[in-house]
């Protein structure tokens, strides 16, 4: 009986050990090692699994696919740590967090250092609207780099997809409606474009570049339109650009500016949101389960010769 035991102990711990050697030989291949060791790295997801309760071999892979997304090497463990915050505070797994923290932070150009910002906006969009960061991160690839390329802010973004959000359109249909709206605006030779170029004398990625939020904008482009005896959903070409605009002035450009307000005022909300979601009894069974792995983790790493 202890003969079996131990086999089957033995075994658990080459299991463990062998996928999360695996995991960070992938990691190694795009590391810069020269930066930060292999060994370092591979401790820190340890202590990170550890503190979370989230495996190794899922952070591990999480941090592969920040580098992968030019997430420095130096900056990766703690891109990865608040990849896991937002992830648990957002419903979602380490991948998909770090998927749509990183598609933010190269279409605006941010640097890795500034993600809890980033995070913290995407939280406040959950809390603001009837949507999660999982449904976020699944959607919001496809506008992100319309939004960015307009010189709209990740904030001025996040309000929009509150304020749609909330008025019960849902994220999917959300994201195809203001990638169309924001195209519409920016793209020269649109009768939205057109009207917003005659009422300003700028385009519409000047007027944001000089810092106007997104409803200010529209608001000029409503008022135009009923100086003409048209309503704003005029102004666009096509339906779900016309419903987005329609949406985000429900409550006036005040009531953009409001949700905007709230984007802006995000600071610590994935701390936040980290905490309550980890304060719970399945929470700690996970950190438990974890610490029990990563010890077989350790454990192979000290016997792996004798092991293989």
């Amino acid at each position: 009986m202890v003969g079996a035991s131990a086999t089957a102990a033995a075994a658990a711990i080459y299991s463990v050990g062998t996928a999360f050697e695996t995991s960070m030989a992938k990691v190694s291949t795009i590391a810069d090692t020269a930066s930060v060791s292999l060994n370092s790295l591979s401790s820190g997801i340890v202590e990170l699994s550890n503190e979370t309760g989230m495996a190794a071999t899922e952070l591990s892979n999480a941090m592969y696919e920040a580098i992968s997304a030019n997430v420095d090497t130096a900056d990766a463990l703690s891109f990865t740590e608040q990849a896991v915050k937002l992830a648990r505070g957002g419903f979602t797994d380490a991948a998909s967090a770090v998927d749509v923290m990183t598609t933010v932070l190269n279409a605006y150009g941010i640097a890795a250092t500034e993600s809890a910002r980033v995070s913290d906006v995407l939280i406040q969009v959950q809390n603001k609207g009837k949507t999660t960061v999982n449904e976020l991160a699944s959607n919001m690839g496809r506008v992100i780099p319309t939004a960015s390329a307009y010189n709209v802010t990740l904030e001025n973004l996040g309000a929009a997809y509150a304020l749609m959000t909330s008025n019960g359109i849902a994220t999917a249909e959300t994201t195809t409606y203001l990638n169309s709206m924001l195209n519409e605006l920016g793209k020269s030779g649109t009768d939205a474009s057109d009207a917003l170029k005659e009422l300003t004398g700028k385009s519409f990625k000047q007027l944001m570049e000089d810092g106007m939020s997104l409803g200010e904008v529209l608001a000029i482009l409503e008022d135009g339109a009923e100086a003409s005896g048209l309503s704003i959903a005029d102004m666009f070409g096509s339906a779900e650009a016309g419903k987005a605009a329609l949406t985000l002035l429900s409550n006036g450009a005040e009531g953009f500016n409001d949700s905007l307000a709230d984007m802006r005022e995000s600071t610590g909300l994935t701390e936040s949101a980290f905490e309550t979601m980890s304060d719970t009894a399945e929470n700690s069974a996970e950190v438990i389960k974890n610490k029990f792995k990563n010890l077989g983790i350790e454990i192979y790493n000290q016997n792996s010769d004798s092991l293989d």
